[in-house]
């Protein structure tokens, strides 16, 4: 029996959150209909209207005033003006609920905002100003997305990836870069295989943000005007994997593997010096 309430305040909750939404469809809807609605009185008016003439012309034979032109035709746009009001109605109620939702929002913002910074001050009066700096290179190590790569031949659709394997995680540091990241090996090791097989197919040229994007991690600003080409002298891009320990500020001292490229991705223009 509690089951019911439980179900109707969730519903109630979900319905108070998309009601904004709601209304705005709504007037979107009244906006249509007042229209339409509109359109299909006019004919009727015209009628009544022709009908007051034809009635007034046998009594005073005379023209209709403006009022007497009002009087014989507004029942006719009453559906129309009901529409309209509460389309105006839903427009104004959707336009007060969003400034409560972003006042709510913006509430919970500097409410958010104040906890955080007593936790940053909390910690550097334990701990100190080292341990605040760890704290915070722990949290802005970057998490990679995991999404399958998939590779277009002239008879199949191809992938290296295992869909329900279960990988365990583990640190990079992106040398190239310099940051942080997480993701598992197999990502690291079929993000460098499609990086070469496109750099075979499209003709000797890859950026680094392509191996970035095969990675499933943030690209660089600089990272689509350097990389990788024929025209160096290399016909594959070798990666090197470094094994080492670092200090998380958290667990202590931790496993992490280093990605280096011996030969680093150079610009155009450095590539021109070179062979100068």
């Amino acid at each position: 029996m509690k089951a019911k309430p439980a179900l109707f305040k969730r519903a109630g909750k979900a319905l108070q959150k998309a009601a904004p939404t709601i209304l705005t469809g709504i007037g979107t809807a009244g906006v249509v209909a007042t229209a339409v609605l509109a359109v299909r009185a006019t004919p009727k008016a015209l009628k009544c209207i022709e009908r007051e003439k034809e009635a007034k012309n046998v009594e005073n034979s005379g023209n209709l005033t403006r009022m007497e032109t009002i009087g014989a035709c507004w029942r006719c746009y009453v559906p129309a003006a009901v529409t309209g009001i509460a389309t105006i109605g839903c427009i104004f109620g959707a336009n007060v609920l969003n400034r409560r939702q972003q006042a709510s929002l913006v509430s919970a913002y500097a409410l958010a905002s104040r906890s955080l910074n007593r936790y940053k001050q909390k910690v550097k009066e334990l701990y100190g100003e080292e341990a605040h700096r760890k704290v915070m290179a722990a949290l802005a190590v970057e998490q990679s997305e995991k999404r399958p790569i998939y590779a277009g031949t002239f008879a199949a659709t191809t992938s290296l990836g295992f869909e329900e394997a279960d990988e365990e995680e583990r640190l990079f540091y992106d040398a190239i870069s310099s940051r942080y990241f997480q993701a598992t090996i197999s990502q690291v090791l079929q993000a460098e295989y499609h990086l070469n097989r496109n750099f075979a197919l499209s003709g000797g040229f890859i950026t680094l943000n392509d191996f970035y994007d095969f990675l499933g991690i943030s690209k660089t600003p600089e990272g689509d005007k350097i990389g990788w080409m024929v025209s160096d002298g290399l016909y594959w891009v070798d990666f090197d994997h470094q094994r080492t320990v670092v200090d998380d500020g958290l667990n202590g001292e931790v496993e992490c593997w280093i990605i280096d490229a011996p030969f680093p991705p150079v610009t155009y223009e450095e590539w021109e010096d070179m062979e100068i």
